[in-house]
Formats: C-alpha cells, structure tokens, sequence
C-alpha cells in the first residue's frame, strides 16, 4: 500500500515566491508550512494530489 511522505521530496525554484504562494493558493492545494523567510531565502511546502510534501523556494 502506498504512503505519501511526510517529507519533502524535492523542491521547486519560483523567482517571486509571494506569486508562487498565492498560486498554490488560489488552486486550493494544501500547504503544509507558511512562507518561511531567511535573509534572502524563502521557501513554503505544500501537498501535491497523493498527499506527498513538496516544496518552492527561491533565493
């Protein structure tokens, strides 16, 4: 039986994180963690339909 991970798998780059977001967003995808900003890093996770964690970032 297949168990999505609570992990992230892998990551995608956005350039405008904020845009990224509110994509996830406004698709109505469930995102895990908030935007997370570290000097000129960001990133957020999210699910994608198999419940697996991804995630974006950019910096």
């Amino acid at each position: 039986m297949f168990k999505p991970s609570n992990n992230v798998l892998f990551n995608f780059y956005a350039k405008d994180i904020d845009e990224a977001y509110q994509f996830i967003k406004s698709n109505n995808i469930a995102i895990v963690k908030e935007i997370e900003r570290i000097g000129n890093f960001s990133y957020f996770n999210f699910q994608d339909p198999d419940g697996n964690v991804l995630m974006i970032c950019n910096g």
